[in-house]
Parts: C-alpha cells; sequence; structure tokens
C-alpha cells in the first residue's frame, strides 16, 4: 500500500511539472498573419494579428497601437447609459451610440459591486476599499498604478479635483516602470502560469500612446485555449510599454474597429458587458 501510494504521489508530481512545463514553452513560431491600419484626423492606429504556434496549440491575439492628439480622446462608457449594478449590452453596442473609432471591454465595474474606486469621465460613481490593483487615468492621459491593498477609500474627490479621469478596478497589474510585475498568487483570477483563457488588457508606452491588447482563446483551431497572464506581460514589455494592466477577460474579450468586430469572441456571439473603454477621432 505504501509503495503504490508513493508511486502515485511521484506520477501526480511528474504530471505537475510536466504541466508546469508546458505552461512555460517558448512557442515555435512567432508571426504577424495580418496588420489593419486607421488613419483620422487626430486618431492614428495599427492592429497587429499575431499567431504563436506551439507543438499542438496555436494562440491568436491582436495588439493595437493607439495614437491620439488629446487625452479626451480615451473615454469610457457604461451599459445602459447608467452606473448600475445590473446593466449588460454588447461592447459593439455601447461603441456605436458614441460613435468610438476602437473600442473594448471594460473592468466588469459591477461584479459585485462592492469593490474599489470607479471614476469614469471625471465623474465619481463609487469611493470603496479595495482587494485588487487598481489603475487611474490622468487628465493628462498618463496611466498611474495603485497597487493591491494601498488605495485608502474616500480619496477619489481628491483624485477628482487633481483632474483623474478615469479610474479602473479588475487587475491585476501587469507592467509598471517598463518592468514585469509579479503578479500576486490570489487574486478574483487565477494568476497561475498554468491558466489559458481569453484576455483583454491595456497598456501605456508614453503620452498619447497607448496599446490594448485582445487575446481570443476557447476556439478549436483558431486560438485553441487562450494566453497566460505571464505572456500578456512579456507582449507589453516587448511593445515597449512602461506600464499594463489588466482587464476584464474571458468570454468579454471584444475588440470593436469602426463598428466591426475585430476579434474572435469564445461564445458563438459577443458578450454583454457592464462598460467600455474606447477611442474617438
Amino acid at each position: 500500500m505504501i509503495k503504490r501510494f508513493a508511486a502515485c504521489a511521484l506520477a501526480l508530481m511528474l504530471a505537475l511539472c510536466a504541466g508546469a512545463a508546458l505552461a512555460a514553452t517558448e512557442p515555435n513560431t512567432k508571426t504577424i498573419e495580418e496588420t489593419t491600419t486607421y488613419e483620422g484626423e487626430n486618431l492614428r492606429i495599427t492592429i497587429d494579428r499575431w499567431c504563436y504556434a506551439f507543438n499542438k496549440t496555436e494562440l491568436r491575439f491582436f495588439v493595437a497601437h493607439v495614437y491620439t492628439e488629446d487625452p479626451s480622446q480615451l473615454q469610457t462608457a457604461f451599459a445602459g447609459e447608467e452606473y448600475s449594478k445590473d446593466n449588460a449590452e454588447a461592447t459593439s453596442a455601447i461603441a456605436e451610440r458614441h460613435d468610438a473609432v476602437l473600442a473594448i471591454n471594460g473592468d466588469y465595474y459591477n461584479y459585485k459591486d462592492k469593490n474599489g474606486l470607479v471614476i469614469r469621465n471625471g465623474v465619481l460613481y463609487r469611493d470603496l476599499s479595495s482587494t485588487r490593483d487598481q489603475l487611474i487615468v490622468g487628465a493628462d492621459g498618463l496611466f498611474t498604478a495603485i497597487p493591491k491593498g494601498t488605495y485608502e477609500p474616500g480619496a477619489g474627490q481628491a483624485y477628482i479635483d487633481e483632474g483623474v479621469a478615469q479610474s479602473f478596478t479588475f487587475g491585476p497589474l501587469l507592467v509598471d516602470n517598463g518592468e514585469i510585475v509579479e503578479l500576486p498568487k490570489k487574486y478574483i483570477i487565477s494568476t497561475a502560469d498554468t491558466i489559458r483563457e481569453p484576455r483583454t488588457a491595456i497598456g501605456q508606452v508614453d503620452e498619447n500612446h497607448y496599446v490594448v491588447i485582445v487575446a481570443d482563446g476557447r476556439r478549436d483551431g483558431w486560438s485553441d485555449k487562450g494566453m497566460t497572464l505571464q505572456e500578456l506581460q512579456k507582449v507589453f514589455v516587448e511593445q515597449g510599454c512602461r506600464i499594463a494592466y489588466n482587464l476584464d477577460g474571458g468570454g468579454s474579450a471584444t475588440m470593436v474597429l469602426n463598428g466591426e468586430l475585430v476579434n474572435k469572441t469564445s461564445g458563438s456571439r459577443e458578450r454583454n458587458v457592464s462598460d467600455i473603454i474606447y477611442f474617438t477621432d
């Protein structure tokens, strides 16, 4: 019995090690398959569709470099046009109402509706303690991180007075000061390097230069499982970002350009979401 138990334990350990090794495996090839561009009067966008090929699976994700003339071109919008714990709409539907050029799903701010700071377009909607990393966007368009456990409730109005335009509370923080951040072991989503999911995240290179990434997943033969947070971190650093932040992913992961869906969502149709981040021309 003891020998049998030891053998089973050894087999389990080897399986876990193999899974970890698989998660850390570098792709066999990294290819830009397609590039889409938008050139407007005050907005320029380049979207590269990347394919990472592994031995038996593929990962496809979209990297959008967004160049604005003014920080006010980064905007947010709620489903149903109001802060609510119940409202949800497709990213493309919200984007259409706001004449968005590029839009992505937001941070699922109304998930349980009990966490963190919610400022949208310069208006304070919620000011609670947070168990998550948060992100604020200043009047100058620059991103600043509020690390997990450091936010003091009641500071929301002070942020507004200083000109903060947006805040997000999902995370985790992926990159700060141009370097990969050590991910927390316990979070609202799994941060293990064995977990592949569809992802949405946003980063910044410098003033008026943003990077948006949406990774497809749960699509056999296209993007089989998705992207790890660790891969996401590496891509943001490779793209030159000084800061990057994870948003709601999974079935919510959506990118829309001029009313057209850019990525292939994990479901048969767009999932309804609570809010979006978008750019205007």
